[in-house]
């Protein structure tokens, strides 16, 4: 057996280079959208395609396959077609290039019949395509004006129909109006009614209003004096929450009589107003013995129709 001091040592691993840390790739610069100017166009009739060109300047560039080259764009409401490109021979653009473009005739909508053109209107208007669905008023803006936030849905423009032409506005805007409409409240309702002109407020044909508010419900009520072609209004909830249907009719009236009477005079039948009203199971309500809250029998409702009838006539 060898001494261990005989041992040859053994030989030392040169240590591995070391590698210099790897730059980091260079950031590729973002690709600038293309800038597009309007060409030119001659005063007078209007034009119903605008042309874009690529570019402040309106010379082609030399491109690298060795032609000249200029990007332009048409764009148009409507639907148009390039039907082919020519070279004037005389005139003042003798030698001078055109592109034919054969923009859409308009159609003649108001020379079809006028039950037609109300078809249409009941499916333009459509809220979610289902013609007859309710419009939800559940949006305001910073000025307090109250709009429905998903009824432009797929068209922002969608009431834009009406301001087309006075004869159009005419026929168009009792179908829109003839939509339910529905509200969180009373005070969305009061909101809604400040901000439509007075000659909107007859066309009213079906509203829906979720809470009954007492501090706003009277102006509100007040307000749909001037809707009296309504045919529909339910209130949801909160109109009285004691179990008396004399002490209800007498508080409701108070709030309603306007807009009651106003109703009877419109349909030539004092107590019509009540016919209109509608309630959901929550409208009225009273406290148990152990004070919880449930709603009226359908007797109950009745008789508070009955003792507004009585105030009516």
């Amino acid at each position: 057996m060898p001494v261990k001091g005989n041992q040859k040592p053994k030989a030392e691993k040169p240590e591995p280079e070391k590698k210099s840390p790897a730059k980091p790739p260079t950031p590729k610069k973002a690709k600038q959208p293309a800038v597009y100017k309007s060409l030119a166009k001659d005063a007078g009739a209007a034009i119903p395609i605008d042309v874009v060109h690529e570019g402040q300047s309106v010379q082609a560039k030399l491109a690298k396959t060795g032609v000249y080259q200029h990007v332009l764009k048409l764009e148009a409401p409507s639907a148009f077609s390039v039907v082919k490109t020519i070279v004037f021979t005389e005139g003042p653009y003798e030698g001078q290039q055109a592109i034919i473009i054969r923009p859409a005739k308009a159609f003649p909508f108001l020379k079809i019949p006028k039950e037609l053109r109300a078809r249409i209107y009941g499916f333009y208007f459509a809220q979610k395509g289902v013609v007859g669905e309710s419009i939800v008023l559940d949006g305001k803006r910073a000025n307090k004006e109250i709009y429905a936030k998903t009824y432009a849905d797929g068209s922002k423009n969608r009431v834009g129909l009406l301001g087309v032409n006075k004869e159009l506005h005419n026929e168009a805007i009792p179908i829109f109006y003839a939509h339910t409409l529905k509200f969180e409240s009373t005070s969305t309702l009061l909101d809604f009614l400040s901000q439509i002109p007075t000659s909107v407020r007859p066309l009213l044909h079906s509203l829906e209003i979720k809470t009954y508010i007492k501090t706003t419900s009277r102006n509100a009520m007040h307000f749909l004096s001037e809707a009296r072609n309504l045919s529909r209004l339910r209130i949801e909830q909160g109109v009285f929450s004691e179990g008396d249907p004399n002490k209800a009719a007498k508080v409701f009236y108070a709030d309603a009589y306007k807009f009651l009477e106003a109703i009877g005079a419109a349909k030539g039948i004092k107590d019509a107003g009540v016919d209109v009203l509608d309630f959901g199971k929550t409208a009225f309500t009273f406290k148990d013995d152990k004070k919880v809250a449930k709603p009226w029998a359908e007797g109950l409702v009745a008789e508070f129709k009955e003792n507004l009838r009585g105030r009516l006539k």
